[in-house]
């Protein structure tokens, strides 16, 4: 892996990010990024191919620029409401009465044989645990001794037309996808520390059209859903509540709502001066532009808390991790503290650096894109974010799905069309 490049690209509601790093001794270095307005997608779906694809292709021409590297493919990053994570279980017996390679690949063949509707699409089968004659909660069975093996997989899915769209939009722009894969998957390789995944953490990646939340435990994961509200939502409010233009109402929330400005809003009744929908300067309220902020979090963490509740219950997990670009809000982790009731903190990518880019390799909103190239490395091969237990989980999926082959790939799915080639 030395001297390769991998690129990552995320694909959000709001910007599309082509992200480039080059394995090294010292880590995965980041070398070059293109940022850009994204066009042609609500909530993390294609409704507009052309749009997308020339979104897609400007962000490739300014990673290009800065690279002068000719990016072919790219792990590429998907989320949206369509996406859906399901538990399922298998069992197997031990032939050599020693757990085997084998042993793994047929238990995990078994617990994915499920139920996928035609309609739908397999994106990851990720094992939970595996339980050897009845004892549970072990994380690498292989060379253990036993005559029966079990497992729990959580079963990730997606909309066919969805994957295909979004495969159409990168085709358009010159890029190939090596592999479609859930952000939260990306991101929580990139911001959670080693003891957050094996005790316990539910990750929430704030993004424009849509908020992911996913707990991992034991170095994988363990549930995931995405709420259909994210940034965005925050900035048509601002918008309609005070009758200002969508560009107006961005640029109030991330100077004023992402605490760029060192202001509580609720402490001063000073107005702010704005541009009105005819372009004439208008005067806001401080106050009231907190209000319309504050109102649309609470929204969220209550969805959130609805959904993830259940599983902070089941699981105990340690704290939650926000990340995204919608974690710069200000005092975000302090109102997700009170309506989870569990610590939080904000997830800065913590397992890449850069030379050249050491502002974007610290900031939140580039989370998803840093996690894909680490996500990339280590389906490569790469020995350099193995200390990551979630890396050990993606590992042994990699091999069981490569040496499974694509015809038992159709047999056991139908149209699957993400797993990796034979050695990849």
């Amino acid at each position: 892996m030395k001297g390769r490049y991998i690129a990552g690209i995320d694909v959000g509601s709001t910007k599309i990010c082509v992200m480039v790093g080059r394995a090294g001794r010292e880590g995965l270095d980041i070398v070059a990024a293109g940022t850009v307005p994204s066009q042609g997608l609500r909530k993390g779906v294609v409704i507009d191919i052309d749009e997308t694809a020339n979104s897609i292709n400007m962000a490739l021409r300014e990673a290009r620029s800065a690279s002068g590297i000719d990016i072919g493919s790219a792990y590429v990053g998907i989320s949206g409401s369509h996406i859906k994570s399901a538990e399922s279980y298998g069992a197997t017996g031990i032939r050599e009465k020693e757990v085997r390679q084998a042993d793994i690949e047929r238990v995990i063949d078994a617990a994915s044989a499920i139920y996928v509707p035609l309609d739908r699409e397999v994106l990851h089968v990720l094992p939970s645990e595996f339980i050897i004659d009845g004892q549970d909660g072990i994380a690498r069975p292989l060379g253990m001794a036993g005559v029966r093996l079990e497992v729990k997989v959580q079963v990730l899915t997606a909309s066919h037309a969805v994957l295909e769209n979004l495969e159409r939009s990168l085709d358009r722009a010159g890029l190939k996808a090596t592999e479609m894969v859930f952000q939260p998957l990306a991101s929580a390789l990139a911001v959670l520390k080693e003891d957050e995944l094996q005790q316990g953490a539910v990750l929430v990646d704030m993004g424009g059209g849509t908020t992911d939340a996913a707990l991992f435990k034991g170095g994988t994961l363990r549930w995931a859903g995405v709420i259909p509200v994210g940034g965005a939502n925050t900035t048509n409010d601002i918008a309609v509540g005070l009758k200002l233009p969508q560009k107006e109402a961005e640029r109030l929330k991330r100077h004023y709502g992402a605490g760029q400005e060192k202001v509580n809003l609720f402490e001063t009744e000073e107005s702010i001066e704005a541009r009105s929908m005819s372009g004439k300067p208008k005067q806001i309220s401080q106050p009231e532009l907190a209000r319309i902020i504050r109102m649309r979090m609470e929204e969220l963490f209550e969805i959130l808390k609805t959904d993830v509740e259940p599983q902070i219950i089941k699981h105990q997990p340690l704290c939650a991790v926000i990340t995204g670009g919608g974690s710069q809000m200000r005092d975000i982790a302090g109102m997700a503290e009170g309506w989870l009731g569990i610590p939080v903190r904000t997830g800065l990518p913590e397992r890449v650096r850069s030379t050249v880019l050491r502002e974007t390799v610290r900031d939140p909103q580039y989370a998803a894109a840093a996690g894909l190239l680490l996500y990339g490395l280590e389906r490569e091969g790469g020995d350099l974010i193995r200390e990551s237990p979630l890396a050990d989980s993606l590992e042994t999926v990699k091999r069981t799905m490569a040496e499974q082959g694509r015809a038992l790939a159709r047999r056991l799915f139908g149209r699957m069309r993400r797993f990796p080639a034979e050695g990849a």
